[in-house]
């Protein structure tokens, strides 16, 4: 049982470390298709901003410079062509024809010697047409401006479709650009693999546009080549990132599985599976030998074997889980005290948080006051009550329902006689490294003595408890202390073995 145990984590672990992988496999023609379309919008976004920077960089610069040419292929209208503020990137031929017949260009003479056709931009005085298209070669789009009979044109550069398509893969892309107007039909550029219109797998999208006050639109198509290249790149990442994130989840699974085994998450666990139970360690009167009340002391049973206190107390109060064990621990000492006499009580420990805050006062309010006569609890010294005015009154309104409160420890911490003058307390608990001084010559059996004194002074009851052995009694009855809590009398003990000391002689099976 033991190695299948030990199997059965690693087993979760390559699971938890393949799922992600699994998944991503099964999503792959989902996220093949998302990628597909994103790459798709991306690259219709590099077109969009290279027309509109082209754009701007062009309405100007050619207003600017037909307006400055003289329109005779001289020295001066041959450098203001040239000019590389005009003669740009975007820009392959500028050229002139004039009205007299003169005709020169940024690449010699004029490549185009007889007058333009074109559309005519409205409200301007610029033209629009394109480059006749030859086997094997595109159009370019051609712009030309005309004044007095003088033409001045600027054929743009084609190949920036090509450039601005080739990434991230070749013939991933056609590009189809074209006036809505069907009469400027002839006009429509194309640019990219044209076999991709006649795909199936084929994906568009379209702009419009009427930057030029003629509506214009934009057709961004993509078929085989970007679904393929899309899903090699969704393995190429897509297969090491899933098993990193499944390895992370893995990781993250043996990190709580440890801290579920810690003892702080071995506790969280006992909670939820009600581990806690109550053993009882009867106080007795040594002056009749009755049992007049019990200590409720915490014990956890993991499986078939006992968790020591030592191991789990202090964490349980330092993570503040000893609150949800003390309202179990209370709720099951409730349903033993059906089986306990009714003169004797039931005495609970309590942390500082539970009269520090209204805790302690809603859990008993919701249990509806259970048996104010028979439960009291004790407040241990080593942990200081950071806000005693706040407790006092929590405390005060607790005893207005019945419930007497105890100092545990006491003289052993940070409240002392304060807690006396402070709180009002029914009685106290000497710890047991007092009581040990008995018989001995260590100067804390001044303090014991001191502290039975004072408690008598101020009508305080005091229990002794840590108390083993029958001198020890003696010197405790001489003083006035009669009840007594130690293995003198009784171990702690579960409600079975309780009950069977109720019908048997004290001290028949006593350690």
């Amino acid at each position: 049982m033991g190695k299948g145990m030990l199997r059965t984590p690693k087993k979760i672990v390559v699971l938890l470390v393949l799922l992600p992988v699994a998944l991503f496999s099964l999503s792959i023609p989902i996220l093949e298709r998302q990628y597909s379309l994103y790459l798709l919008n991306h690259k219709m976004d590099e077109v969009s901003q290279f027309l509109d920077t082209r754009s701007t960089a062009l309405n100007d610069m050619m207003l600017q410079q037909a307006e400055q040419l003289r329109f005779d292929c001289s020295d001066d209208d041959m450098s203001l062509m040239r000019n590389p503020n005009y003669y740009n990137k975007f820009v392959r031929i500028i050229g002139i024809i004039g009205a007299d017949g003169k005709t020169c260009s940024t690449v010699g003479m004029s490549p185009v010697e007889s007058e333009l056709e074109g559309v005519r931009i409205p409200a301007t005085g610029f033209y629009m047409s394109t480059t006749p298209e030859y086997e094997h070669s595109e159009s370019e789009l051609l712009v030309s401006y005309r004044h007095n009979g003088n033409t001045v044109y600027w054929v743009l550069y084609g190949g920036w479709g090509q450039d601005i398509l080739k990434t991230p893969c070749l013939d991933c892309f056609f590009m189809t650009f074209k006036f809505l107007d069907s009469s400027l039909e002839h006009m429509k550029i194309k640019r990219g693999d044209p076999d991709i219109a006649k795909q199936a797998s084929r994906i568009s999208i379209a702009i419009q546009s009427s930057d030029t006050q003629i509506i214009s639109q934009i057709t961004l198509s993509a078929g085989d080549k970007l679904h393929h290249y899309a899903l090699r790149q969704l393995i190429i990442w897509g297969i090491p990132l899933s098993l990193i994130l499944g390895i992370m989840i893995g990781i993250g699974y043996f990190m709580l599985r440890n801290y579920r085994n810690s003892i702080e998450g071995l506790i969280e666990v006992a909670i939820r599976d009600n581990e806690f139970v109550p053993f009882y360690q009867p106080i007795v009167d040594s002056r009749d030998g009755r049992i007049v009340g019990f200590e409720v002391l915490l014990r956890w049973q993991r499986g078939n074997e006992w968790v020591a206190p030592s191991q789990f107390i202090q964490v349980a109060e330092t993570t503040g889980l000893i609150i949800p064990i003390t309202e179990q621990l209370l709720k099951k000492v409730l349903g033993d005290m059906t089986r306990l006499n009714m003169e004797q009580w039931v005495s609970i420990n309590l942390v500082a948080e539970h009269v520090e805050t209204e805790i302690l006062f809603n859990l008993l309010e919701r249990l509806n006051w259970p048996r104010p006569r028979q439960i009291q609890f004790e407040i241990t010294e080593r942990v200081p009550i950071k806000n005693l005015h706040f407790a006092d009154a929590m405390i005060q309104r607790l005893t207005q329902h019945g419930y007497q409160f105890k100092i545990d420890d006491f003289g052993t911490g940070y409240g002392g006689f304060s807690y006396l003058q402070k709180l009002q307390i029914d009685s106290i608990k000497i710890d047991k490294m007092f009581i040990d001084t008995i018989e001995t010559t260590d100067v804390k059996r001044n303090i014991l003595d001191s502290i039975i004194a004072s408690a008598r002074e101020t009508d305080i009851e005091v229990i002794a408890e840590g108390v083993e052995t029958q001198k020890q009694v003696e010197y405790l009855t001489q003083r006035g202390v009669y009840l007594i809590q130690g293995f003198v009398y009784f171990k702690p003990m579960p409600l079975a073995q309780v009950l069977q000391h109720l019908k048997s002689p004290i001290g028949s099976e006593s350690a």
